[in-house]
């Protein structure tokens, strides 16, 4: 996209921000080793904070990457197509990648929401209700990639109107 809408700059925005959080997980586990071999006094929460806080970041990069088109594409069969092919292939991509994301907003919607209800949390000692709070993350993630999606689809169809208002001008 060549303008940025305020979904991408709510996305870079968000992106940008939880990229700190890789730098609190190295901080937490220095500050584990620091207490376990120097100390002597182990932690019992900084295994399960670094997995939330990774998972958060992962969870976050897809919108992230989906923004800007980033994601992984078959370019040797792309490159090859003739312009034109290739803004075709591009929509449908795009569709295809919208039928996914809305099954996957609706499946992932329903377990966030049942995570919530039921306080799903990690069974562990500290109990933290990281697994709502993933599920949850995961499911708005998802329909913000849905959204972008949507986007994509207009301005793969812009394109494909483009370039036929063009060829036929001639």
């Amino acid at each position: 996209m060549s303008e940025r809408s305020p979904v991408t700059r709510f996305v870079h925005t968000i992106g940008n921000a939880a990229s700190y959080l890789f730098l609190l997980i190295v901080a937490i586990s220095a500050f584990e080793v620091l207490m376990r071999y120097a100390v002597g006094l182990p932690t019992i929460w900084v295994h399960e904070l670094s997995i939330a806080c990774a998972a958060t970041c992962f969870v976050i990069g897809g919108p992230y990457v989906h923004s800007s088109r980033r994601h992984i594409t078959i370019s040797y069969a792309y490159e090859k197509m003739p312009p034109a092919m290739q803004a075709w292939a591009r929509l449908l991509s795009s569709l295809l990648t919208l039928v996914f994301l809305l099954f996957l907003t609706y499946a992932a919607t329903a377990q966030g929401w049942q995570a919530v209800q039921h306080g799903e949390t990690t069974g562990t000692a500290l109990n933290w209700p990281i697994p709502a709070y993933l599920k949850s993350l995961f499911a708005v993630c998802a329909a913000i990639m849905s959204l972008q999606t949507v986007m994509h689809v207009i301005e793969d169809l812009r394109r494909i109107g483009r370039r036929s208002y063009s060829g036929s001008s001639r």
